[in-house]
């Protein structure tokens, strides 16, 4: 295996008095050590030359990229300090003696190597590489998955509170937050990166698969140890190594149970299922109440993994199902049965919690009425999905909208078709916009109130602050300038939805 100046000096740092100077590349690109031959005036680019002080030509051809290690020191070295990278021994150091100390540092990363792509080959390699590694580098081992929980571990790992996984095996929120708070999406870095996780320093490397879609990554706690010279490029080569063992083998990663959660997803996205899956769905239909939520992100800033909240939401949510879809989360959660199917007041309990999750994760929620029919999944996923876009439109400030707040506004906007709300207009309703216009009297805010009031004159006096004979007057006006009769059924149902098609606009214009 080739190594690195970072590397090199470090490992021989721990035998020798030894200084390094000169322009050096990070790389694992050094071959094993040769002696510098006496004549030889050439020092060619990636070699790494082991030589005394004394037996150095004066003035050698050097190319960028060698390394030299030098026993002993001398005013001449001034000269290579300035062209390669100098590691200069400085106590008396026997020289059959430190070639031998080189080569046994190449050969235990040598022997790393081997075994590394021994496991590759092997059952179980992830795991194994992670313990393998472990020992190398003296540090706890961890490879989360792209849904941020624990796919492997070194089995002698001790973690700090940062590093120590839920009871479901995930990275706790906190250290999640910390964990993403360098970046707006630190799962789009290449590279290792330094991070401080909660006061522990860890080194990190995102794992990609062939499409450059986020996989998972490698995770090297520190502790309060500083970082080591070379442990970045080490570092990497174990994640290009790992990245080719789930190539081999996805499974090791997100390895989702199919059953039930994989027949919703199907339902969702409107395909047929089989047999097998009508049978799985029929086992457990009618057996439990649920509602459907759709969360999606409130903002692009430090965009939570849709992987980890799906592992979250399962964990803090019992016997709930959380399924990516597009750029949404949906969850199908387990309803008080107490409660039957009034969503409203389902939510004044799990709503707490639903909304304190959305809140800490960065989300807005739409929810769907309760429902126990499995197979009606679509219609309410379309619920949720219309709540979550009501929501926005009329109260963007909202984390929660149920379907049931909103469920009118789709009604109307969807019975408007393509047109405006001023083709459904009564012949009379102009003249009374027109009359509103030009008085101190609204003629319709008092259409609304008397309509909402069930066409009670005392409640709808009440609101509006006026005697019921005014109120009474009034309503004879309307009708007569409308040319219709609140009595008509048709005609009333007409005109409400009407006049809450232009409340819905009037929102949206404010908006």
């Amino acid at each position: 295996m080739k190594l690195s100046a970072d590397i090199l000096h470090n490992e021989l740092a721990k035998q020798y008095r030894i200084t390094r100077s000169g322009p050096s590349d990070s790389g694992l690109s050094l071959l094993r050590p040769e002696f510098y031959m006496e004549g030889d005036d050439t020092f060619l680019k990636d070699h790494l030359y082991l030589a005394t002080a004394e037996h150095l030509p004066r003035r050698p051809k050097i190319q960028r990229g060698a390394v030299l290690v030098c026993i002993g020191d001398s005013l001449n070295l001034r000269y290579y300090e300035e062209r390669l990278c100098l590691l200069i021994i400085h106590n008396k150091a026997d020289f059959f003696k430190a070639y031998q100390q080189i080569q046994s540092i190449f050969s235990r990363y040598d022997e790393w190597e081997r075994n590394l792509y021994r496991h590759l080959l092997s059952d179980n390699s992830i795991q194994d590489m992670i313990r393998e590694s472990a020992v190398l580098f003296g540090k706890p081992i961890i490879l989360i998955d792209s849904s941020f929980r624990y796919a492997a571990s070194s089995a002698t790992a001790r973690h700090d509170d940062a590093w120590t996984p839920t009871a479901g095996g995930a990275l706790h929120t906190d250290s999640l937050s910390s964990f993403l708070k360098d970046s707006d999406l630190m799962t789009e870095k290449h590279g290792a990166l330094r991070i401080d996780l909660n006061n522990t320093r860890t080194l990190c490397v995102n794992l990609f698969d062939r499409q450059n879609q986020y996989e998972g990554c490698l995770c090297i706690p520190m502790g309060e140890d500083e970082f080591e010279p070379g442990i970045e490029r080490l570092a990497e080569f174990l994640a290009a190594m790992l990245e080719k063992a789930i190539e081999r083998n996805p499974s090791v990663l997100n390895d989702e149970n199919p059953s039930v959660k994989t027949v919703m997803r199907t339902l969702i996205d409107e395909q047929p299922i089989t047999q097998a899956q009508r049978l799985i769905l029929n086992s457990t239909n009618h057996s439990t109440a649920y509602y459907c939520a759709v969360l999606q992100y409130g903002n692009r800033k430090n965009r939570i993994p849709a992987g980890y909240i799906c592992d979250s939401f399962e964990e803090l949510f019992e016997e709930s199902y959380a399924i990516r879809h597009d750029d949404a989360i949906v969850c199908f959660v387990k309803a008080d049965q107490k409660n039957g199917r009034d969503i409203s007041e389902f939510m004044k309990k799990g709503g707490i919690r639903l909304k304190e999750f959305c809140e800490s994760m960065n989300l807005n929620a739409g929810v769907s009425d309760v429902f126990n029919d499995l197979f009606d999944i679509r219609i309410h996923f379309h619920q949720a999905e219309n709540a979550l876009e009501n929501g926005k439109l009329i109260d963007p400030d909202k984390v929660i909208c149920t379907f049931e707040e909103y469920a009118l506004y789709e009604l109307v906007l969807n019975s408007l078709g393509e047109l405006p709300s001023e083709a459904y207009f009564p012949s009379g309703l102009s003249r009374i916009i027109s009359h509103d216009d030009a008085s101190g009297v609204s003629y319709l805010e008092t259409l609304k109130v008397f309509l909402e009031e069930s066409m009670s004159y005392t409640s709808a006096a009440r609101r509006l602050y006026i005697h019921r004979s005014t109120l009474i007057d009034r309503i004879a006006r309307i009708e007569k300038e409308m040319n219709i009769s609140l009595k008509n059924p048709a005609q009333r149902l007409r005109i409400e939805i009407v006049l809450k098609a232009i409340e819905i606009e009037n929102a949206l214009r404010n908006r």
